[in-house]
């Protein structure tokens, strides 16, 4: 099996002949399923005798299209990872993208893909944007051989539902503890929300403006008054969101890889955990506790949150650091 035949099929629907004979050829009776009513856009196939998964989105998600028509579009074929080094997966036995090989230590991989080094993110992997795909490889503890290779067609950025004009970082940092009231969040967030809103966000304490700004508010109750906690901004595409377009803390780009992410704090995290798939770091500093989510399967910024100043709790953080991110 040559990686390059089925990364040929990359963005093909899934009931396309030639998926669909890949498939078969892979010996796999399973077929991509899109269950709408679970609110899933993806779903994987794995053969683990190959050392071969298969991902599968919506078109829809896929093309950057608004949240409500996820899971109206078509199944894509637009992820493909390799498999060396991962428990109950036999390894992966064929040819490599760019003559990589399985043996090839991190210096050696970075060295074969020299061409797209203005590219590469790099933290727990490394991630370089390629002809047509970004890919990211994985290595072993000692980093002298690839563990697995991942090849995923990016998405297109979700559309805003409407142009909007961020507000100052300066200006969001002093609304830690504002109340969830109109008068409090005009000066701030014009738009973005309604009563409805609100009144959603009164029950659950969350207030979402992802669709606008790209964030969202969290409020909790400090001396029996509920104000603002939690400031989270997002990336584009993270829980669907249009994205943050302003400025964000410490200098931070969400194209910053994770190793770009240690470098400009500069000083050691309070916190700091890897997961397969995502990564996170906590600084915590006089005005505000600094969240940073990443991606590691990508190697940019996913979500920056900033938490009202106090004492940081190990429970504000989700132990299973994967779990945070969307799939």
């Amino acid at each position: 099996m040559n990686a390059n035949e089925i990364l040929s099929l990359l963005g093909t629907r899934a009931d396309d002949e030639r998926v669909q004979a890949l498939l078969t050829r892979l010996g796999t009776p399973l077929r991509p399923k899109l269950p709408v009513d679970e609110y899933r856009f993806h779903d994987w196939i794995m053969i683990p005798e190959l050392g071969i998964e298969l991902g599968f989105s919506d078109s829809q998600l896929q093309s950057g299209g608004l949240f409500y028509l996820w899971g109206s579009g078509d199944i894509l074929l637009t992820q493909v990872y390799f498999y060396a080094n991962f428990e109950g997966i036999e390894p992966y036995q064929g040819a490599l993208p760019y003559g990589l090989s399985m043996d090839d230590s991190r210096d050696a991989a970075r060295a074969k893909l020299v061409a797209f080094e203005a590219s590469r993110h790099s933290g727990l992997k490394d991630t370089w944007d390629v002809d047509g795909y970004r890919l990211s490889v994985t290595y072993d503890e000692d980093e002298l051989a690839i563990a697995g290779i991942a090849c995923v067609a990016v998405p297109a950025p979700v559309k805003r539902l409407r142009e909007v004009e961020p507000p100052a970082l300066d200006l969001i940092v002093k609304t830690f503890g504002d109340p969830l009231k109109p008068a409090s969040l005009k000066p701030v967030w014009s738009t973005g929300w309604d009563d409805e809103a609100l009144g959603l966000a009164l029950d659950d304490g969350e207030l979402d403006l992802t669709d606008t700004y790209g964030v969202t508010l969290t409020y909790a109750r400090k001396n029996g008054k509920q104000g603002i906690r939690t400031i989270a901004f997002h990336r584009n595409g993270d829980q669907a969101s249009a994205g943050w377009a302003g400025e964000l803390p410490a200098g931070l780009d969400f194209e910053d890889s994770p190793d770009t992410l240690l470098a400009k704090l500069k000083d050691r995290p309070d916190y700091h955990t890897d997961g397969e798939l995502a990564g996170l770091a906590v600084w915590t500093r006089p005005e505000y506790t600094l969240h940073v989510l990443y991606s590691n399967l990508h190697g940019r910024l996913q979500r920056v949150s900033l938490i009202a100043p106090g004492p940081w709790r190990p429970a504000d953080v989700d132990v299973d650091v994967d779990r945070q991110l969307d799939d």
